[in-house]
């Protein structure tokens, strides 16, 4: 796996992760926005709907609120949480799940519908 970047000021990603349409919050520092289009953790569309290169998503007056990609949504993730959608878990409970050996399964873990989305979306190359 290659070597996660951090991103700058992670608390817009999670912001846009919790936001029901992905938007990133207002007032985002234009050299945040830039690094966050660099990285491919956000993206613009012009008005037409079409994506906007990083390089020129900033200038563009008529252009759409920043939206996050399935790379900002693991980029925010901690290793416990990436660990988990790498693992192929697919949010269903298994019989073994928790399982101490005595009473069967005593934590059943899941995923939730941010953790299987995240999951869903491969990782750049």
């Amino acid at each position: 796996m290659s070597e996660q970047l951090s991103p700058p000021a992670p608390h817009h990603l999670r912001a846009a992760s919790a936001h029901p349409e992905g938007r990133l919050p207002e007032g985002v520092r234009r050299p945040t926005l830039q690094a966050y289009l660099d990285q491919g953790l956000v993206y613009r569309n012009d008005a037409d709907g079409y994506v906007l290169p990083a390089s020129t998503a900033q200038d563009d007056e008529g252009g759409g609120p920043y939206l996050i990609t399935g790379a900002g949504r693991r980029a925010v993730l901690n290793d416990s949480q990436r660990a988990i959608g790498a693992g192929g878990v697919d949010g269903a409970v298994h019989p073994t799940d928790g399982d101490d050996g005595r009473s069967g399964p005593k934590y059943r873990p899941y995923l939730t519908h941010a953790g299987i989305d995240a999951r869903a979306v491969p990782p750049k190359p």
